[in-house]
């Protein structure tokens, strides 16, 4: 009996696989998350730090892009953080991380993602179709303090960056213009230029290659000084309005992934930081060179909860409890 029940211990043994360790990460491709639509200024970010990852091999696998438009960054966020724990994908953000949560009341915000880093800083801008009748920034303003509500300025999503500039426009002018939401960058620049509102906010890299083909004009900049590039074309500040805005270009990954993809994922954003690809992109769009590490950038985000609820507040985007 003894003799049946070891050969019957040894064949059940013989049948159980063996134990498969873990394969090293990345073993496989991973998405990089565009919560907005496809040809804005996030999205153009998203698929440029794409090839850069995969034409120039800073991973072993390849990263694909994923777009997830709609809700302000809303349905790309609760993609993400879905996948707890799951390290093969990553979305790139910015203040909409802190706004999202606030204005929606979904179960979002910085704790449900692990902050990866920032590598550049996209400034606003305010330009109108080259045939507007505002010849300059004080003449929307005045016409949307003038007439309340009847100048139409599209934004990529309620509660962003450019709804931000608006708002403190505003506070700074007495002006109260009609804010457009739209999905891209994209399509608020196509909006202006088809004559449906009036001007856009959105990023400087999203409207210059309609300002070179003469098809946008320029108003002003939300920046420090004036673009080198754009000589011309003055600075909120100078044109008596002390507003500074535009994107942080950064990247977080769903919380609970493993503390070596994270890093792995940190140091990857710091090689494409220094690439010459993204370094051409930076310099092609004017954006300021910004590099946040993981902690630093984790920082940052906390420091913006306060200023995003009182803004949110302010325009009755947040969400009562």
């Amino acid at each position: 009996m003894r003799i049946h029940v070891d050969l019957l211990v040894l064949a059940l043994s013989a049948s159980v696989p063996a134990p498969s360790f873990a394969q090293p990460y990345p073993s496989r491709p991973i998405e990089i998350v565009s919560a907005t639509g496809v040809g804005g200024g996030s999205d153009m970010v998203v698929r440029v730090v794409a090839d850069v990852i995969t034409r120039e091999k800073l991973l072993p696998q390849p990263v694909v892009v994923v777009n997830k438009p709609g809700g302000g960054g809303a349905v790309g966020q609760q993609y993400v953080a879905s996948r707890r724990g799951d390290p093969y994908v990553f979305l790139q953000t910015s203040t909409n991380l802190v706004s999202v949560p606030i204005r929606t009341g979904l179960d979002l915000g910085v704790d449900k993602f692990q902050p990866l880093g920032a590598i550049g800083f996209d400034t606003n801008s305010i330009a109108v179709a080259e045939n507007s009748p505002f010849r300059t920034l004080k003449d929307l303003v005045a016409a949307a303090r003038d007439k309340p509500k009847t100048i139409s300025v599209g934004t990529t999503s309620p509660g962003g960056g450019a709804h931000s500039m608006m708002h403190k426009l505003e506070k700074l002018s007495g002006a109260r213009f009609n804010i457009v939401s739209f999905k891209s960058g994209a399509e608020s620049v196509t909006a202006v230029m088809g004559g449906h509102i009036h001007a856009t906010a959105e990023n400087l890299g999203e409207v210059l290659g309609q300002v070179e083909l003469r098809k946008l004009r320029l108003l002003g900049i939300p920046s420090a000084k004036r673009i080198a590039c754009l000589p011309d074309v003055p600075t909120l500040k100078e044109q008596g309005f002390d507003v500074e805005a535009g994107a942080l270009r950064s990247f977080v990954a769903p919380a609970g992934i493993p503390r070596d993809a994270a890093k792995m994922l940190e140091d990857t954003l710091a090689k494409v930081h220094r690439s010459a690809a993204w370094r051409d992109y930076m310099a092609r769009n004017m954006y300021e060179d910004v590099y946040m590490n993981a902690d630093e950038f984790a920082k940052w985000l906390a420091a913006q909860q306060t200023e995003m609820l009182q803004f949110l507040t302010d325009v009755g985007l947040a969400l009562k409890k």
